[in-house]
């Protein structure tokens, strides 16, 4: 018999994890039996480790459909976006084979047989359900004891509101595994509740009386921070929320006059594979589990705010349905308020439980579970509040800040996913650059101690193996757990000791030292150069693509600039971790080597007769002086030290911006090096993979760029490039979220071409970062019993209110007005005279430092020219300290796309590909 390696099918049904192997049946027959839900799926098959032999495809680049009843020729091949598609109309169990008889294997697709005593028609169904519902509760109030917002509830969220007349398309996370993505003014396949596995719950249809309110022709639909709505013309609206922290969506119908109100959802289940039944008060569907995926959802409790009649369409209207829904034969309800009424809700709870989905649809109707989900993205939005003179830049904060919250989830212990719909895993780099503006900034302490604590538990300790002391790069399932990142790990470690800082935790520093001293050991084992700087693979930096899962297409081998500054930062943290763990032995050698590092990166990296630096070392130490905005990290990573001097930062600004920036994004190669690439996606002269990290714009990458701009006084710039991100957020795309890409060149800045993926975690949590930490300049210290701030406040802003959250329910009130001179007004929500403030105030001559306890609130009037202050309080220390102008980066501002260059990746097909091809680079695989 033929000996074949264990193949499997790994996709996206799996996590592309190793729980669908192929089993064989004769000498060259494979089989694998799988339920797929109707949807769409991407695979490929594979061996254990995905080797260039054995890992089979339909074509070396694109992505090829097979269809039922299909036999498909394969090929091996590795790369990314070349996968196989399958997409069944029915969800059901289906029958793989695959065929290793012939030179080029065969895959066959085929339905698992049915038995036709097991065929069921639509059930006829009519009955009316009363849930228990409690007390409506009112509209909320802050709990806070000094309200940061004089906006109401409703107010805040109608300031907020993304409103269109057209179709826009949309996504919310349920923070546990789920999404639910979708597009405006339509409702038959126009969204999607996407759980770890599959979807029950699609659109939904709404009626007033016996009027289908008709979605195509909604007076406009607007995306609020709790749900989708759509307005219609007889003043009747709908709306869906998705509910935080459950598998739980509440559909709604609003009249203006009390009529009956239904509801019509699009359900992806068959009567073949359900039964329906009421129980306790609620709709129960029990999905048959010879359809359900291991581990995925087998019940929709459904409740109501009020008594419903619920029928299925063959005893009720089928025209409303068909008008709807066509001629699918999957479950058709319509849900309707059993009296007249002005607002009828519905509550879908799904589970692979039967008792736990019945108890949370009961839980919904009595808690009236949407006005709760409402009162909590309120209370949200005031915790870290920031409001000034720019509505616009407001409500793309907040909305960032709303958009952050959609990655966040449970579906491997607590994380972040990297992006949707392509990136739905956690990647150890992604989540802690997302760390501070999705959760620090938030507030939300206690879940970034969890995702670090849940990553810390993943670290690879085996000293004689070279990923020793990492975290992963990539969890996609319980199966796949890929290390291969030389930056997920550092990265860890400065957010770990970030965390300590705004909450004071220092018993952490206890529990991840040993984290962060194997992180060390393993550097030092395998990686560690003479000069003390971290040696890395060639593709081990963010820019991480690689030519069939194997060359890099962004080569930065083997000392790039980021991740010698990670380095840095990485020692420095460890020192302190020890310092507090009185390990003396290992702080002095973490601060020695610190110093090596420092001393290192300025002697090689820095190019004093060119003023450049150095994107990477290539063999040798040879300089690679590409200009990329990776260099800009270098002035933000450290968090306690600077790596590099000012005299070298203003350089390093000048380059990025004069070579890199566009006023929509910062380019990740200049574009004037023969490998920039204008464009991203859908290009017929090259992979998108090779533009990916060689010209393409990057949405997280905005954020660094704003950082160090503000440190050396270039708000203003940064504030242009913040104010045309915020149109990105509110107006393109997936509205109210960001996309993982830009083509570099670009037609119309208000109609942008995106690319990747259409919602990034990184992209918006920078976003949202860069208000606090980069323009309010918030740096907690709590380690030392510190809270400071450093404004670099935009010159167009003359009134700005803040509340900056911080410790255990603390946070610091800000409130400024400007005029001739510039008055702030200080204050806390806990009185704590053991905490120092310090207000470091600076203009272009003078930097004023303001020393002050944490006893009570203080006005502070600033007159920038002279430096001059007054402040209310007697007890506080002031300094005053000249300082030096940035000449150097005076008259700086965007760069523009200049279309008379020629570029190489035009010109010549696959240009890159054949110059990668030809150095006989080292294949990193995994």
């Amino acid at each position: 018999m033929p000996r074949y390696p264990m193949l499997y099918l790994k996709g996206t049904l799996n996590g592309w994890g190793l729980d669908t192997p192929f089993q064989p049946i004769d000498d060259h027959l494979l089989q694998a039996s799988v339920v797929f839900p109707a949807d769409k799926h991407q695979f490929k098959i594979a061996d254990l480790n995905g080797s260039e032999n054995w890992t089979f495809a339909a074509d070396d680049i694109k992505a090829v459909e097979i269809s039922l009843n299909q036999t498909l020729s394969l090929i091996p091949t590795q790369g990314i976006g070349n996968d196989l598609v399958f997409e069944p109309e029915q969800s059901g169990r289906y029958l793989l084979t695959l065929d290793l008889s012939e030179a080029s294997p065969n895959l066959h697709i085929k339905p698992a047989t049915v038995h036709a005593e097991l065929q069921r028609t639509q059930p006829e169904f009519d009955q009316i359900i009363t849930p228990q519902c409690g007390s409506v509760p009112a509209e909320s109030t802050t709990t806070k004891s000094k309200p940061v917002t004089t906006l109401t509830q409703n107010e805040l969220f109608q300031a907020l509101a993304i409103e269109s007349d057209t179709p826009f398309s949309f996504v919310f996370g349920d923070n546990l595994d789920g999404y639910y993505e979708g597009q405006t003014h339509s409702v038959s396949g126009s969204a999607r509740y996407r759980h770890h596995q599959g979807w029950y719950l699609g659109g939904f249809a709404s009626c007033v009386g016996s009027t289908l309110n008709n979605r195509e022709q909604a007076q406009l639909a607007a995306l609020m921070p709790y749900g989708i709505e759509h307005h219609y013309t007889n003043a009747s609206k709908d709306c869906l929320s998705l509910m935080a922290g459950q598998r739980l969506v509440a559909l709604s119908v609003e009249s203006a006059c009390s009529d009956e109100l239904s509801l019509i959802p699009e359900l992806n289940v068959t009567p073949l594979s359900c039964q329906i039944e009421a129980v306790e008060n609620c709709l129960l569907i029990s999905v048959d589990p010879e359809i359900c995926p291991e581990g995925a959802l087998s019940f929709i409790a459904i409740s109501a705010n009020q008594p419903v009649r619920v029928q299925t369409l063959s005893n009720a209207n089928t025209d409303i349905h068909n008008a709807v829904f066509g001629t699918s034969q999957n479950v058709q309800l319509k849900l309707s308020s059993e009296s007249q009424t002005k607002r009828f809700t519905t509550y879908f709870a799904f589970s692979n439980d039967r008792a736990e989905a019945i108890k949370q649809a009961q839980t919904a109707a009595f808690e009236h579970a949407a006005l709760k989900h409402q009162h909590s993205v309120f209370e949200f939005l005031t915790n870290n509040y920031f409001w000034c003179d720019d509505l616009e830049y407001n409500r793309a904060v907040m909305w960032a800040r709303l958009a952050s919250r959609t990655f966040v989830n449970k579906e491997l212990g607590t994380g972040i996913w990297a992006g949707l719909p392509w990136f739905k895993d956690c990647w150890g780099r992604d989540t802690f650059i997302a760390l501070p503006g999705t959760s620090l900034v938030n507030g939300e302490f206690g879940e970034a101690r969890e995702i670090i604590s849940n990553f810390a538990s993943m670290q690879l300790d085996d000293i004689h193996n070279k990923n020793h002391g990492r975290i992963p790069n990539r969890v996609t399932s319980e199966t796949n757990i890929i290390y291969n990142t030389t930056d997920g790990t550092p990265w860890m470690v400065r957010e770990i000791f970030e965390y300590i800082n705004y909450t004071g935790d220092t018993q952490f520093a206890h529990q991840m030292l040993p984290i962060v001293k194997c992180f060390i050991e393993g550097v030092e084992k395998h990686y560690l150069d003479d000069d003390g700087l971290m040696l890395h693979r060639d593709p081990d930096t963010w820019m991480d693509a690689k030519i069939n899962g194997q060359i890099p297409w962004s080569p930065r081998g083997p000392k790039a600039n980021d991740i010698e500054a990670l380095w840095y930062e990485s020692l420095l943290v460890a020192y302190q971790l020890a310092e507090w763990n009185n390990d003396q032995a290992l702080s002095q050698h973490c601060l020695i080597l610190a110093d090596k590092v420092k001393a290192s990166f300025i002697d090689k990296f820095w190019d004093g007769e060119s003023m450049q630096l150095a994107d990477h070392l290539k063999q040798g130490d040879a300089k690679d002086t590409s200009v990329r905005p990776n260099q800009l990290m270098t002035l933000t990573i450290p968090t306690s030290h600077a790596l590099v001097p000012e005299h070298i930062g203003q350089h390093i600004v000048k380059n990025s911006v004069e070579h890199l920036l566009f006023p929509w994004g910062i380019c990740s190669l200049q574009q004037e090096h023969p490998e920039f690439h204008p464009y991203h996606d859908n290009r017929s002269e090259y992979h998108k993979d090779a533009a990916y990290h060689n010209g393409t714009i990057w949405g997280w990458n905005a954020g660094f760029t704003v950082g160090a701009l503000s440190r050396y006084q270039q708000q203003d710039l940064a504030y242009e490039l913040s104010k045309n991100l915020a149109h990105q957020i509110l107006y393109q795309g997936h509205r109210g979220t960001m996309s993982e890409n830009l083509d570099a060149y670009q037609e119309s800045q208000t109609s942008l071409i995106q690319s990747g993926t259409y919602a990034q975690a990184w992209s918006v949590s920078e976003f949202a970062r860069n208000t606090q930490q980069d323009y309010l300049g918030f740096t907690p210290k709590l380690s030392t019993n510190t809270i400071e701030l450093c404004p670099n406040l935009p010159s167009a802003w003359t009134n700005i209110t803040a509340r900056l959250p911080f410790s255990d329910g603390n946070a610091l009130y800000v409130r400024m007005e400007k005029s001739d001179t510039t008055t702030f007004l200080f204050d806390f929500e806990q009185v704590k005279p053991e905490i120092k403030f310090i207000l470091r105030l600076r203009s272009q001559r003078h930097e004023v430092k303001i020393e002050a306890s944490m006893s009570e609130a203080m006005t502070i009037e600033w007159q920038p020219e002279s430096g001059q202050v007054h402040c209310s309080r007697g007890d506080v220390k002031t300094t005053l300290k000249p300082l030096s102008p940035f000449t150097l980066l005076e008259g700086l501002t965007f760069t523009q796309p200049n279309r008379a260059l020629s570029h190489p990746a035009l010109e010549e097909d696959n240009y890159l590909l054949s110059k990668r091809s030809s150095k006989n680079l080292c294949a990193a695989k995994d």
